[in-house]
Parts: C-alpha cells; structure tokens; sequence
C-alpha cells in the first residue's frame, strides 16, 4: 500500500473517531429536546448504512432495507416488553432480535434475488415490493404475543426504552444519555463494518460492484458474496429498527411506507455513496436542515425549501459531501497514479515465469485437456457455433482465427460458461462442464481473458494481481506472495501502486493476463490479447504464449496473422460457426478456400 493509500484508509478510521468523541462531548451540553431528535438522526445514519453496503459498496440498490427496518423494530419491540415483563434488561435482548430478524429476512429476500441472478431493475424492483407488501400487511395485522400487542393500524405501544443498568422501566435514560448510547452503538457498527469492507471480503464485494464477470472469470461464487453481504447489511437495518423502537417507545404501519423507504437513498446520496460514513452525514445534514427550518427560519416554507437544497446537492456535489471532501484530500496526497504515467513497455522475465509455472504444476497437477464435442449455440436464428468438435491439449498453442462474425468469440464463451450451449459436451480434464457456472469451471483449471482487457479500474494494480491470487490460494500471506512475483515476472513492479484505470490499453492487456496467471490455471483461453498491445509488446506476448502452452492446454483468438505465425502452433480456421480449415498457419495462408473467405470472394465460399 502507498504512502497516499495508507493516509487516505487512515482518514476513514480518525475523522469519524473525532466525530463520535465530539458528540459524545455534546452530548453533556446539548438541550434536551435537540439531543432527543438528534437521536434519531443517528439511527436514520444507521439504516443509510445498511443501504450503502450493499448500494455503495456491493453496486445493488435496495429499497428493501425499511422492510427489515421495520421487522428488527416490531420483533425488538415484542422481545423488549416480554423481556421486560420479566424483569430483565429489554435493551440487551431487543436489540440482537432486531439484528437476527433483519438478517434472516434479508438473507431469504437475497438468496431469491442473487441465485435466480437477477438483472438489477429486477432486484430493485423486487426489494421494493417486499416493503410495499409488509406495509399493506402491517396495516391489519394483529397480533398478541405474550405481554406485547400488535394492533394493526395502531401499532404497537409501551415499547421499555433506553436502560442500561437497573431492571426498572422507570429508571430509563433522558435524552442525554440515550443519544450518548446510541452514538457509541452506530460508532461500534460504523467501524467493525469498516474493518470488514477494507479487509478481503470488502475487496472482492468491491470487485463484484466494478466487474461482477470479471469476478467470477477468478474463481468468485459471486452469489455468496452478494448474500452475506446483503444479509449482513439486513442485520445492520434490523438493529437500526429495534433501536428506533426503544427510542420512540412505539411503533405503526408507517415504518414500512414508501416515504420512508425513499428517505435512505437521500442519506446515502448526500452524504456520499460508497463512503460508509457518508450515511451518517446525509442523515444529519437532512435531519439538521428540516429541524432548522422547522423552527420558522423560511416562513413555513419548509419542505419547498429543504427540496431545493437536495436537489442542489445531489446536482453540485456529484459525490455527496464526503466523496466530495475526499476527493479534494485525494488530489493533495502524493499521487498514486504516477508511476503509470512514467511506465515504459512491459518486459517478461520468462526465468520468473518458467519457475511459476513448475510450482503451478507440482501444487495443482499436470496440465489438462479441453475437449468440444458437437458443441453447438444458436442465437434466435443465428447459428454463431455449429456442432464444433475440437481437442485442445498441452505441447504447443492453438489458435482460432477467421473473420469477423465467424463465430471465435461465441465458442471461446460457449467454453468459457458465459453463453451456455444448447447442446454437446464440454469437458476440462476429463471432467464435464456443459452445464457448470462459469466460477466452477475456472476452479476446476480454466483461465480466460476476454477481448476487452477487464480490469478493476479502481483498485491498484498490486491489489488487481493479489484479489486473483487471493481466489486461488484463500490465504493472505500466500496471495502476497504470488501478485509480488506476477509483478515481477511482468516487469511491473513501478506501477504496483497506480489505479489499474490509469494504465495504458496495453499495460490493461498486461494486467488482464498477469490476473489469469495468479490462478495457475490448467487451461487458459486468450481472446485477441494482442489488441492494443505495441510491435515489441506483441513479441513478448508470443513468447509468453509459447513458454505457457508447455506448461498448460494454450488456445488464442487473434486476427493478427503475424503474431500467429510467431507462435507456430496449430491454427483452426472458423467459417459460419463451424470449422473451416485446419494446420500450420503458413498453408492456411496459401489455401485459396481460407483467401477467399477473408476477402469475401464466393468461388470456394
């Protein structure tokens, strides 16, 4: 990490430690009533950050998180007073049964979204009805459950409030000291959630928002990732819920409504997506300005006033105010996007990369063969793969070639998992894939890279290197190790620090195959990894390709004939989804029927 990484990751860790000191402070000298309201400001912060979990940080935006805002604060209320009744401390059993039912609730919402893989209007959609649903239910739902009553549109009352050492409902906080409790509860979220998305979980939940094929092109079931993290943020809402509960000491229907559920995006907008703390801003700043002029500065013209100011913020600060703010910090820290800017041309150390591939061999086996048989995909009445049998083994490249729309690219992602066949066998070692999802396929030794170099732009080339080996391995210390020695055997080392957006097309093409390398795959399938890629860089991937296909099954797609002779392997020419011609690409070369295919001409076509 770079000097400008570390302060800025510090950042994130002493403003918001200055900012729950200073409020705890205040919270000794604050009038009553503004510390009773700021209270729930606090708790609004807390159900932003549950939206920027999975919004901010996981790409998925979630009108649901009212709904376990809403469960956390009924099942809370119904655990605080039966509680209660038994002479026990409410708050210490409330407040894990809020937490619990929003965790439940969100992972069950999530496991129909992220296994049937939703499109994102879809999930949206979906997360949206499931809060319109409990409102309308929560509306005539009645219920008594031991010393608690749920009635319907009156709600539920005589929820025990904030009281942390005696057992008597009477002895509760004042306001004072329930918002001094409930910001050292948001502070001890904010942070623990901080410490899980700068660790591993949080990089591959941010690589899942940059690129969520990308991911899963590394080994990454996805879906796993996106359940734990929009579960954990269901727990987040949940306690949220149950605190709001013992606060107001009651609870009705209208925690579920649309407004409600629209407010949490504000927050999360305004004060910054992705920031974590950035709710807590929104929520305040809000909640501060709507106090403010509530108390008649604009004339009863509150929320025409409070409006124009939203709609000024989200317009003017793109960011929220504390992207906006840490974006400012950024540009006056030693840039970390430098050594991009001073790189030359990538240079292959083959002696590195001989010795990663022996250790490859020894840990995961000899290489292993890809086999087509009648592999066939038809898109409506377009055949883009037509019945293509093809053996792929270890010993020397192999390269698809043909024109545009020859349907190269379709089989490679027919292979690959990304379009699935409609019928024949795929097999990797013997073992067959036909039907298997894309990460099942990569951990069973397949590595691909993609006719666009995929990158995550926003992470840094050393942290884009060790989240791939980081797949493989699933040990720090070991994905350590292998991204320093990508780094090296790529000639890299200078630019380890520098955003991946800031590379060069070429250097991207680099960082894409130095990504496949960390999973010492068994088979890797190269998709025009020459495109964009200098005269000399071209040759050092000719030699990289070479020295891989002696180690492992190696099969390119390229339209550059050049750099396919230089490979001197076996070259499969595709016409119409099918196989056209076949063998050394100097006879391919002079066969008139593969001339007249690329020209257009129809004699032989």
């Amino acid at each position: 990490m770079t000097l400008s990484e570390r302060t800025y990751t510090s950042a994130g860790w002493l403003f918001p430690a200055v900012a729950t000191a200073a409020a705890l402070a205040a919270a000794t000298v604050v009038d009553p009533y503004l510390a009773y309201v700021a209270t729930s400001w606090l708790i609004f912060g807390l159900l932003g950050l549950s939206l920027d979990i999975v919004w901010g940080r996981g790409g998925f935006l979630s009108l649901g998180q009212t709904a376990f805002y809403g469960l956390g604060g009924y099942v809370g209320g119904v655990v605080a007073i039966n509680v209660a009744a038994l002479g026990s401390l409410p708050l210490l059993w409330s407040l894990p049964a809020g937490a619990l039912c929003g965790a439940i609730a969100a992972f069950a919402l999530g496991a129909v979204i992220f296994l049937a893989r939703m499109g994102p209007l879809q999930s949206t959609i979906l997360s949206y009805t499931s809060t319109l649903l409990l409102w309308s239910v929560s509306q005539s739902f009645a219920l008594t459950a031991g010393a608690a009553t749920i009635g319907g549109d009156n709600g539920m009352s005589n929820i025990p409030g904030y009281a942390i050492w005696s057992r008597d409902p009477a002895e509760t906080l004042g306001p004072a000291g329930v918002f001094a409790v409930v910001t050292i509860i948001c502070a001890a979220v904010y942070f623990i959630t901080r410490w899980l998305m700068t660790g591993t979980f949080g990089k591959v939940v941010d690589c899942i928002r940059i690129d969520i094929q990308k991911a899963e092109l590394l080994g990454y079931d996805v879906r796993k990732y996106q359940i734990a993290s929009f579960a954990y943020a269901g727990a987040v809402a949940g306690l949220a819920g149950a605190m709001f509960g013992a606060w107001s000491n009651y609870l009705n229907p209208s925690i579920f409504s649309v407004q409600e559920a629209l407010l949490v995006p504000i927050y999360v907008l305004v004060g910054g997506l992705g920031t974590l703390a950035g709710a807590f801003v929104g929520a305040v700043a809000i909640g501060g300005l709507s106090f403010w002029l509530g108390g008649g500065a604009v004339g009863g013209q509150t929320t025409l006033v409070l409006g124009v100011v939203l709609v000024v913020l989200v317009l003017f600060l793109r960011n929220g105010i504390l992207g906006t703010i840490g974006g400012i910090w950024a540009q006056r820290l030693p840039g970390r996007d430098a050594a991009a800017k001073e790189a030359g041309a990538v240079s292959i150390d083959t002696d590195v990369l001989e010795r990663l591939l022996e250790d490859a061999a020894r840990q995961f086996g000899p290489a292993k063969p890809l086999v087509t048989r009648d592999t066939f995909k038809r898109f409506g009445g377009v055949v883009s793969v037509n019945k293509v049998s093809r053996t792929f083994a270890p010993g020397q490249p192999f390269s698809l070639i043909g024109p545009n729309g020859a349907g190269k690219s379709s089989y490679l992602k027919t292979c690959i998992g990304i379009y699935p066949p409609d019928a024949g066998c795929i097999s990797i070692g013997g073992a067959d894939v036909s039907r298997a999802p894309i990460f099942a396929r990569v951990r069973n030794g397949l590595g691909v890279k993609n006719q666009k170099p995929q990158v995550f732009g926003e992470l840094s080339v050393f942290d884009n290197l060790w989240v791939a080996a980081f797949a493989r391995t699933r040990r720090r210390e070991a994905a350590d190790r292998i991204a320093d020695q990508i780094l090296t055997m790529l000639g890299l080392q200078h630019q380890s620090g520098a955003a991946a957006a800031t590379l060069s097309h070429g250097q991207q093409q680099w960082l894409d195959i130095g990504m496949v390398l960390c999973l010492a795959p068994r088979v890797v399938l190269l998709d025009e990894p020459a495109a964009g890629m200098t005269n000399a860089e071209t040759r050092e991937l000719s030699s990289l390709v070479r020295t891989l296909a002696r180690h492992m099954t190696a099969v390119v797609v390229e339209h550059d004939m050049e750099f396919i002779r230089t490979l001197n392997g076996h070259v499969t020419v595709l016409h119409q989804g099918a196989v056209f011609a076949e063998g050394d690409i100097d006879a391919l070369r002079q066969n008139d029927q593969v001339l007249d295919i690329y020209l257009g001409r129809r004699r032989h076509v």
